[in-house]
């Protein structure tokens, strides 16, 4: 038995001189595929090993056209469930705020779980520097966050997905921009992806100025109706 996944990297950097928000370039779209077959028994990050965990075979319709773009993946179920694996205060307030202005869309309900083997999101932190890059002339870009998924290429089913902050990126900038970021993060946990820097969302991946807008929640709408 085969087993196939995605793997997607959503990135998001914030220039540490210009104090501009940048991320990666927003030009190319998820396509690293990789497979693994049921007799190998190398371990990865999103592996799945638990028997219990079976993919759904029913393919999901996507919508094609939406204010703010898509993955081409989303959650089977409307409810999703949530896993706070962060202690930091600071990223914990950033994501329940986050959840909260999710969850204003009425087509999903995100939920807090103790139970982080019941969770289809988590929500950690990381040390993300390595990430980081500099051009050569004083300009330098942090990242902030990044979120991986993994999903059934065959019936475009989300299995689990991890949005991490990078608390020392984080830390000392204000409550509204933490909650952005965490806000942005957990869009691609739900199937949204960059948006171009033309729209109104908050899954621009450079210069975020905004949080949820009506173009992403249309989306969402879309995506789960």
């Amino acid at each position: 038995m085969r087993r196939y996944f995605l793997v997607l990297l959503s990135v998001f950097m914030v220039g540490i001189v210009s104090q501009s928000v940048i991320a990666d370039d927003g030009s190319s779209l998820p396509t690293n595929y990789f497979n693994q077959d049921a007799g190998d028994k190398s371990t990865g990050d999103f592996s799945i090993d638990d028997p219990n965990e079976t993919p759904s075979n029913k393919k999901i319709a996507i919508p094609r056209d939406t204010p703010t773009p898509l993955e081409g993946v989303r959650w089977q179920k409307k409810t999703i469930w949530i896993y706070m694996r962060t202690s930091d205060p600071r990223l914990k307030s950033a994501f329940q705020n986050a959840v909260k202005n999710w969850n204003k869309v009425k087509e999903i309900k995100i939920k807090w779980t103790k139970d982080e083997d019941k969770a289809n999101i988590i929500a950690a932190d990381g040390d993300l520097s390595a990430n980081n890059t500099n051009n050569g002339v004083g300009y330098q870009t942090a990242q902030l966050g990044e979120t991986k998924t993994e999903y059934n290429p065959d019936t475009h089913e989300l299995h689990k997905a991890t949005s991490i902050l990078d608390p020392y990126q984080l830390d000392y900038t204000n409550p509204n921009f933490r909650s952005e970021v965490a806000q942005h993060e957990l869009g691609h946990a739900l199937g949204l992806a960059h948006a171009p820097e033309y729209e109104h969302s908050v899954m621009v991946p450079r210069n975020i100025r905004t949080g949820i807008t009506k173009n992403d929640r249309k989306s969402i709408h879309l995506l789960y109706q």
